[in-house]
């Protein structure tokens, strides 16, 4: 019967944390990355074999789940299966744990491309690996929102506001020199101040008070590739909200042609660092946020 195979393991550093004192949600996906480069190595098509076979592999979407915290010194581990093979698609399911700690502390769901059919003998290695996505790894308050393939323009006129502008240097890229999934969801955790704030947020007060925001949830669709050197923009705006959640939408642009390179759904949430736990959004928190939600 297929199982999980370990692919990756390390430990959180001082720097990989935020605000919150735990990792920083980009290293789940730089986590969940590296396990799925060493999953399609298990699977007999590693990057020298890709090579070999001239073949141009990449991530087309990743879901995250974040359901546990991690903290400095914390060590983790990620063991990987494939759980979807198609003619020119995989979707990798993998498992990030704290092997302190029972239960799971996020899932990376990802879906990888190749520009030709696998070849034979890895698409049959694959069938046979495959196993069934864990229910804890189903997208659970994303995936409903029809993203549209905004233009910069386009996006400024629907509304969306300016969370993020930067350039992508070499340190940023993978050995194609192609922005690495890690940086864009930076960029977003980066820009997620500048969007609490427009929507009436005091984050600064917020933290004298101890409270934080977090994310439980994201999906991000990678649309084009970004490369060292370009000029990127992030614009994000709130697409629903309750009690507890706001549901945000990202967009990442390549500033001088206007174009799409990623969009995400991500459900944030207010954090009490104190007691480690959700808060409810007040009365005037719920009115503001809704003055404020887009129609995309």
């Amino acid at each position: 019967m297929p199982e999980l195979t370990p692919t990756f393991s390390t430990a959180v550093n001082t720097w990989q944390c935020d605000e919150n004192d735990h990792l920083n949600v980009q290293f789940y996906t730089q986590f969940g990355h590296e396990a799925s480069a060493h999953l399609l190595a298990q699977l007999g098509l590693g990057p020298r074999a890709q090579r070999a076979a001239g073949l141009t592999v990449t991530a087309a979407e990743d879901h995250v789940r974040y359901l546990r915290e991690f903290r400095v010194v914390d060590a983790v581990e990620v063991w990987s299966a494939p759980v979807e093979v198609g003619e020119r698609h995989l979707l990798a399911y993998h498992e990030i744990r704290n092997p302190a700690e029972a239960g799971i502390a996020a899932t990376v769901r990802r879906r990888i491309v190749c520009d030709r059919p696998w070849p034979d003998a890895f698409r049959a290695r694959a069938k046979a690996a495959r196993m069934e996505l864990p229910e804890a790894a189903r997208p659970r308050s994303v995936g409903t929102l029809a993203l549209p393939d905004l233009t910069l323009e386009a996006a400024r006129v629907a509304g969306l506001i300016e969370v993020g502008r930067t350039v992508i240097t070499p340190d940023q890229c993978d050995e194609r020199a192609e922005f690495l999934p890690r940086h864009q969801f930076g960029r977003y955790s980066d820009g997620a101040p500048v969007l609490w704030n427009h929507l009436g947020f005091d984050r600064a007060a917020m933290q004298e008070r101890q409270e934080g925001s977090v994310v439980v949830e994201m999906l991000n669709h990678y649309r084009r590739p970004l490369r060292a050197g370009d000029l990127a923009v992030v614009m994000s705006g709130l697409a629903a909200s309750t009690a507890k959640t706001m549901v945000f939408t990202h967009f990442l642009f390549e500033a001088e042609t206007g174009t799409l390179a990623a969009c995400a759904e991500a459900v944030g949430m207010k954090f009490d660092q104190k007691v480690r736990r959700i808060m409810t959004f007040s009365v005037e928190d719920r009115a503001r946020m809704a003055a404020r939600q887009l129609r995309l």
